[in-house]
């Protein structure tokens, strides 16, 4: 019998890390500033529920890449989708000691994209002048995962090049100002949603200390409705453009699907005799900033295993691995550690992760 573990697909060996970076739009917004924006929307009532809402999130500041006073915006001068994902690379290139003419391949996810095309990997390596082949995924949280499958393998070849990941979303533009009274549902998305980018650079593991082992990617939504949605698209479109961008939550789903989604990613660890309780540091995907103290209760492991920033920073979606990672290095938080990511993704109920030894 064919288990939901093995379903999953796996990489093997090692890959080191050369370098991480992340880029955030402009300075963080209290939820009382980004309500304030709205305001002129919003009765007394729905102000409250919004608060309420935050509050039950534990998201205090996000980052976004509009301002939040038109009904449907361009994104802000530097603080497009290609232009956060571009500065999170050039972070990682910096770290690295490398510039874009020393990468083999781009590989960037996002669920936000500018445009449908050109992708936007293409614009990325126009803004850091790549010259090289490169590929987009058009997945959220769990698109760090599907790129690593990716890149185990193009690192797996003889003299391989090192290959950069790049997760980059502007969620806060695939919201419509005059959703509230129609659908209360879209405060969820006002309050949850952060702006930004993360960056990586892999290469062959070598001798190196800083390395990723153990990914894997699954999914478990074959027949399933999608428990998130975006039917149609591009936030780069002009502020006058046709018809408003929006995500369509079945938030229920998304509840009964949440604990089965990362016990599917804490098997997955298992089977890579990976046990979630021994690792140093749990990074779980960044759904709100309780999401540490819900899986601490329901794997029964203490509060401070698990790492979290999304009540600093929001659900960055398909870039808050990349995010969180890049801030346990630079803090020095996953140094001499092995820490274990646990993603979970609504759409179609993916799960993926991976082990980093800093």
């Amino acid at each position: 019998m064919t288990t939901k573990a093995s379903r999953a697909w796996r990489s093997h060996g090692d890959v080191a890390v050369l370098g991480t970076g992340s880029a955030l739009p402009g300075s963080p917004v209290s939820t009382a500033s980004l309500l304030d924006r709205v305001s002129h929307r919003m009765d007394p009532g729905t102000r409250s529920l919004a608060e309420a809402i935050a509050q039950r999130l534990n998201i205090q500041t996000r980052h976004v890449s509009r301002q939040l006073k038109e009904r449907i915006e361009s994104p802000l001068a530097d603080s497009s989708n290609a232009a956060l994902g571009a500065r999170a690379l050039r972070a990682a290139l910096d770290e690295a000691g490398l510039g874009s003419a020393d990468l083999g391949y781009l590989i960037t996810h996002t669920a936000t994209p500018g445009q449908p095309l050109p992708s936007g990997a293409a614009r990325i390596a126009d803004l850091v002048g790549f010259a090289g082949p490169h590929i987009e995924i058009r997945q959220a949280c769990t698109g760090f995962a599907n790129a690593l499958m990716i890149a185990f393998g193009l690192l797996a070849a003889p003299r391989a090049l090192p290959i950069a990941i790049v997760g980059s979303e502007t969620g806060s533009l695939f919201f419509d100002l005059e959703t509230f009274t129609q659908q209360r549902g879209q405060l969820v998305n006002l309050v949850q949603i952060g702006d930004g980018a993360g960056a990586i650079i892999l290469a062959p593991a070598g001798a190196a200390r800083d390395r990723l082992y153990g990914a894997w990617y699954g999914a478990t939504g074959l027949h399933r409705t999608p428990g998130l949605e975006m039917r149609e698209g591009g936030s780069d479109r002009p502020s006058s453009g046709p018809g408003p961008l929006l995500f369509s939550h079945d938030f229920a789903a998304i509840a009964r699907a949440g604990a089965g989604l990362f016990d599917a990613a804490a098997d997955l660890a298992r089977s890579q005799a990976i046990e979630p309780g021994k690792a140093d540091l749990i990074i779980p995907h960044q759904v709100s900033g309780r999401i540490g103290e819900h899986l601490a209760r329901h794997f029964d492991l203490p509060d401070e295993r698990f790492f979290v920033n999304a009540d600093r920073i929001g659900n960055t979606g398909s870039a808050a691995i990349w995010i969180a990672l890049d801030d346990i290095r630079k803090t020095g938080r996953g140094k001499n550690r092995e820490c274990l990511v646990l993603g979970a993704e609504a759409t179609k109920y993916m799960h993926g992760g991976f082990v980093h030894a800093g």
